[in-house]
């Protein structure tokens, strides 16, 4: 093969080994889990869901937040982050989803509502106010952002916010975590915390790219003419 042929060859070849060894830099098992039964995602069907499962009493988690926030604006316009709190029995776990709940039923200027969701973060794990029952969640968010304390309260109790406990417990429950933060994508892919915090996002960056091709493959698929 003449010189100029292999150099041509080469530079072909080279962008396909990189695409090879970029889509086996991580493994199945080691760095991400992926769910026997897919959990049902709540984004349009061409989204992928990046869903971040939290507690606001997880260091970890808080700790995870400024990196998410860091990340998220990265994010295609293919892909929509979604928050799951997670929680694992009637305990302050599931006091503190049911306020995240409520806010995100009664808060809709999401940029507001992830400055209250951030502080919350900071009352909790910095100035150690447990907010463990309605009536002091109700008197902080009144004195820090002026909620009104009778208004949060009926969202907190509505039938609505007690759907979405259910819906977000469901979720968790078919994720099979054993612990916070986590983050799934496209309700089959689990990243956590064993590869880092700093790594999640690259692990779910990984892990969205494959989705994407699988998805474009699928339609490649279905476009090709049926064989008679």
């Amino acid at each position: 093969m003449p010189k100029i042929m292999r150099h041509l060859w080469l530079v072909l070849l080279f962008p396909l080994l990189a695409n090879a060894a970029g889509q086996d830099k991580y493994k199945e098992g080691e760095h991400y889990r992926v769910l026997s039964n897919p959990v049902q995602t709540s984004v349009k069907k061409d989204q992928i869901e990046v869903s971040e499962v939290f507690w606001y009493g997880c260091s970890h988690c808080y700790s995870l937040e400024p990196i998410l926030d860091a990340w998220k604006p990265k994010l295609k316009a293919d892909t929509d982050f979604v928050h799951v709190p997670g929680f694992f029995g009637p305990n302050i776990w599931k006091t503190h989803a049911q306020l995240y709940y409520a806010l995100e039923s009664m808060v809709s200027d999401e940029k507001k509502l992830h400055g209250i969701h951030d502080k919350i973060f900071i009352e909790i794990q910095d100035r150690r106010n447990r907010l463990g029952d309605v009536k002091s969640m109700a008197e902080y968010l009144n004195k820090e952002f002026k909620l009104d304390k009778k208004l949060f309260t009926s969202y907190y109790n509505s039938f609505g916010v007690l759907n979405l406990l259910n819906q977000g417990g469901s979720k968790v429950r078919g994720y099979q975590l054993t612990g916070v933060p986590a983050i799934i994508i496209d309700g089959r892919f689990v990243v956590e915390p064993k590869v880092g915090l700093g790594g999640m996002p690259e692990v779910a960056d990984f892990l969205i790219e494959k989705v994407r091709r699988e998805r474009a493959a699928k339609a490649k698929k279905e476009a090709l003419p049926a064989k008679s």
